[in-house]
């Protein structure tokens, strides 16, 4: 991919997956436009990468329609990652939509989505289902509509090693435990945000026709409660247990936490069915390694967890 010709254009930037995007189209000297709310933020966040020359930002958010329209002029490749709502399910599918169709119209050859693996095992079941179902529908409507000028590629990843960082870093730092209403059995399939950016830079680096309609789940490894706990404790060198929480202290106390009823739903049902189903280890062709493993992302994020 060559960047005289190339341009790439990234939202959510500053994010943990669009900045690994951003850094890794970089360092692959692509010319790269973050799309960002704060500039000083992204300053601060990208200073070596200002200074190759091959990055620029333009500050805007997903309301600012006219902002994007302007600004996605120019580049042929469009990073395409929107969070999820509960309080309003159909703003993903709209912001995707509006934004896909804008960027296929201005020239834009190549999107590459990130949906959720909740699609694959489930399709419109639990909103965050309905969420990526509803998106990925209108995307692929817009890429058919051209096939022979619009390429889509969506990845699907499971459960983020990140979510950590969430409720489980507050009961494992003061309580030794990791608590949710699954069975200790009940299995999840997890993954680094670093593979999603890595498997994300490939993509948008090569050829548009090689990855042209995939759909790359992803998925670094199966763990039971137990075994998640297990990794813990050998990483943190103290005991961590698994606690299993009622489905109705579950509920309970992530709706004090000021989460929706449809959010709380969806992660009672996810913890005790696997949104992923199995592991993806077949994703190192793509990015020319293997997966990182909790234990991996762990050991680089143990501080939190002290």
């Amino acid at each position: 991919m060559s960047s005289s010709k190339e341009r790439v254009f990234v939202t959510a930037a500053t994010g943990n997956i669009g900045s690994g995007v951003v850094r890794g189209l970089i360092n692959r000297g692509i010319d790269t436009t973050a799309y960002i709310r704060d500039e000083q933020k992204a300053k601060d966040l990208f200073k070596d990468e200002l200074n190759t020359g091959h990055l620029k930002f333009v500050v805007g958010t997903y309301s600012s329609v006219d902002i994007f329209t302007k600004a996605i002029q120019g580049h042929t490749r469009l990073f395409l990652l929107v969070a999820a709502s509960g309080a309003r399910p159909t703003s993903m599918s709209e912001i995707k939509g509006t934004f896909a169709k804008i960027a296929f119209e201005q020239g834009v050859r190549q999107i590459v989505d990130i949906s959720s693996a909740f699609v694959s095992s489930y399709g419109k079941k639990g909103i965050i289902g309905y969420i990526h179902f509803s998106a990925e529908e209108k995307l692929w409507t817009l890429a058919d509509e051209n096939s022979e000028e619009r390429s889509l590629v969506v990845l699907r990843p499971g459960s983020f090693m990140s979510n950590h960082f969430m409720g489980d870093v507050h009961h494992i730092k003061h309580s030794n435990k990791i608590v949710s209403c699954g069975l200790p059995s009940s299995i999840m399939t997890w993954i680094d945000t670093k593979d999603i950016s890595d498997c994300a830079v490939i993509v948008l680096s090569e050829s548009v026709e090689k990855h042209d309609r995939n759909v790359y789940e992803m998925g670094s490894e199966t763990l039971s409660n137990e075994q998640r706990a297990a990794v813990f404790t050998k990483v943190l060198g103290k005991p961590i247990i698994y606690e299993q929480q009622s489905m109705e202290d579950f509920y309970k106390t992530h709706i004090s936490f000021g989460m929706s009823h449809s959010f709380v739903y969806n992660f009672a049902l996810a913890s005790s069915k696997d949104i992923c189903g199995t592991a993806t280890p077949e994703i190192a062709i793509i990015i020319g390694r293997p997966l990182r493993t909790l234990e991996h992302w762990l050991r680089e994020n143990i501080k939190s967890f002290e």
